[in-house]
């Protein structure tokens, strides 16, 4: 029984690695995410000249309340509430899009760092690998996220983005 016991409690390989921390400090990652919201800024001003047209209806159905019959403004309220709603549904539309994009953007970066991880593992004949937020507590030795932040760096990642339509 005590040799039985002994070869289960025998120390296994394992490593942990900060997957979050790698994926942000990427600075491919970085510069994609930096262009995305520089593609997004346009959309925006867009939807700020929109959003202004849509409060200049408002402001005008609330002057004309006394000088238009009840008929006239219920039909200029139907528009603006038209106008409202299609710029609503715009408005998350574009937001679903690029939360979409970022997903499958961070997507790409994790399995280049789990291939990455892969061949680390194989070659350190590691027999389990941890992400940091699956434990308490670990020694800073077994921890390789700069090792494969370091190997990270040396890929070309290619991150690509549809842009909003």
């Amino acid at each position: 029984i005590i040799i039985l016991f002994s070869k289960l409690v025998i120390a296994q390989s394992i490593v942990v690695v900060n997957i979050q921390n790698l994926i942000d400090n990427n600075i491919i990652y970085k510069e994609t995410i930096k262009e995305l919201e520089i593609k997004q800024e346009k959309y925006l001003n867009e939807f700020e000249i929109t959003e202004k047209e849509i409060q200049r209806i408002y402001n005008d159905i609330e002057e004309s309340k006394l000088i238009l019959s009840d008929n006239e403004v219920n039909n200029q309220i139907e528009n603006y509430n038209k106008k409202l709603k299609d710029f609503s549904i715009l408005i998350d539309e574009f937001n679903f899009h690029f939360q979409e994009e970022i997903i499958k953007i961070r997507e790409n970066v994790l399995k280049e760092i789990i291939y990455l991880l892969e061949e680390y593992a194989i070659k350190n004949n590691i027999e389990l690998i941890l992400d940091s937020t699956s434990y308490l507590i670990a020694s800073n030795s077994i921890d390789i996220t700069e090792y494969i932040s370091k190997e990270l760096k040396k890929i070309k990642l290619e991150l690509e983005y549809k842009d909003f339509e």
